[in-house]
């Protein structure tokens, strides 16, 4: 069985590989699976980081669904998210980095992309966004790998 399992891995990286293609999935304007807001990046050049950008209304894009249904329990995730994502302990620059690695294990390409974005945004480097795409790779293997490179700009 174990051997099964490597096979139908190895045939699953091999062809991710030769597909030629960075992602498997079509670009789109939020994760549906991930906690993720549009970001936007400072413009090359530019003298630092940003404030952190969220979507128009400061959620992310499918929260307005949850609150429709129920008001309190979607104040209630608000709350809790911008309580967990601002500057603490961690600074939040790495928790975006944290969940750009979640969601590079978890195949989430336009996840992966809106985190490196919005870790920028935060103040992350290039090289903090690279080794951050090598965690994912350490922890999710190949495909976490090809996942992973949606962080970098025009992928």
């Amino acid at each position: 069985m174990r051997n099964r399992f490597k096979t139908c891995a190895a045939v699953s990286a091999a062809a991710l590989i030769i597909s030629g293609s960075p992602s498997i999935a079509p670009r789109s304007t939020a994760d549906g699976c991930g906690d993720v807001a549009p970001a936007l990046v400072p413009p090359s050049g530019s003298a630092g980081p940003v404030p952190v950008p969220q979507a128009p209304s400061g959620n992310p894009p499918w929260l307005a669904a949850v609150q429709q249904h129920d008001p309190q329990f979607g104040a209630s995730y608000q709350g809790m998210r911008e309580r967990i994502l601002k500057d603490g302990a961690i600074p939040a620059k790495y928790k975006f980095l944290m969940g750009m690695v979640t969601d590079t294990i978890a195949a989430h390409p336009d996840g992966v992309r809106s985190l490196a974005d919005n870790a920028r945004a935060a103040g992350a480097s290039e090289a903090e966004i690279t080794e951050a795409v090598e965690v994912g790779y350490l922890y999710g293997g190949t495909a976490a790998l090809v996942m992973g490179v949606n962080a970098f700009p025009g992928n």
